[in-house]
């Protein structure tokens, strides 16, 4: 099966449309999504859409963006949310320094809370970093204590010497649709990671891969992405997809779904 391993199908664009969502993935041979929330309302979304698929788990938490919503009112019920037995980790968190809508506080604030609840809560977490590399390496450095269960670079765009910071801190590495385009230049990075540490996903609604760059992306074409992972690795497509579905596994330890 494919596996899309960071999507956001509770976006607005979507128009609170889900069922047909789930048909085409599944039609394309997807078999297991991992529905991500930004702050406390696409969470409870994401929670819910959850529930009415077998093959849909979830993560909760709030992005970087968001950072300044993260009051001890949202603390509690976010820690409600991630008891579920569907979800799988807390994200996506981290820095986002290229839109700068929370201060450095306060996502400095959000992103440590919600490490320690993951911890708390033996859950990896899903990291997003945009114009934040050294400050994301440097952080986590600082909080190896709290890194024991696991965290995914999810759409990661950095350098291969940073990813092989973040592979001994004991990270993994999501890519989507950028890998696709043609100018990406993505193909010595992946193969720098080793191969029990790579996830496919699509990030959707955004990054549609090639050739639908630019529309409306969904679960269904991570299927591209991970064709694209399969040419890299020089592998047949059957291999590629076991592999990447082990890792997600290895990853995300709270899912339980028939392989």
């Amino acid at each position: 099966m494919f596996v899309d391993a960071h999507a956001h199908l509770c976006d607005g664009k979507y128009q609170g449309e889900i069922t047909s969502l789930v048909e085409k993935y599944r039609d394309a041979g997807v078999g297991l999504v991992i529905n991500s929330g930004y702050d406390l309302k696409s969470s409870e979304k994401v929670m819910e859409q959850s529930e009415d698929y077998g093959d849909m788990f979830f993560s909760a938490g709030v992005h970087p963006d968001e950072a300044k919503t993260l009051d001890n009112r949202s603390i509690d019920r976010l820690i409600e949310i991630l008891k579920h037995k569907k979800c799988v980790a807390v994200g996506e968190i981290g820095f986002d320094f290229y839109w700068n809508k929370s201060t450095e506080d306060e996502q400095i604030f959000a992103f440590e809370k919600q490490m320690e609840i993951a911890d708390h809560l033996s859950l990896p977490f899903v990291v997003h970093s945009r114009d934040a590399s050294k400050k994301t390496v440097d952080f986590l450095k600082d909080r190896k204590s709290l890194l024991k269960h696991g965290f995914l670079m999810h759409c990661y765009s950095e350098s291969a010497e940073t990813a092989k910071i973040y592979q001994d801190l004991g990270g993994y590495f999501s890519f989507g649709g950028v890998i696709t385009f043609k100018n990406a230049k993505k193909d010595d990075i992946i193969k720098s990671i080793l191969k029990d540490r790579i996830l496919t996903e699509t990030d959707c609604p955004y990054l549609a891969p090639h050739p639908f760059r630019g529309t409306l992306n969904d679960s269904s074409k991570v299927v591209f992405v991970a064709q694209k992972i399969s040419e890299i690795w020089q592998k047949d497509q059957q291999e590629t997809n076991k592999i990447i579905l082990e890792n997600t596994l290895r990853l995300f330890k709270k899912i339980d779904v028939e392989v």
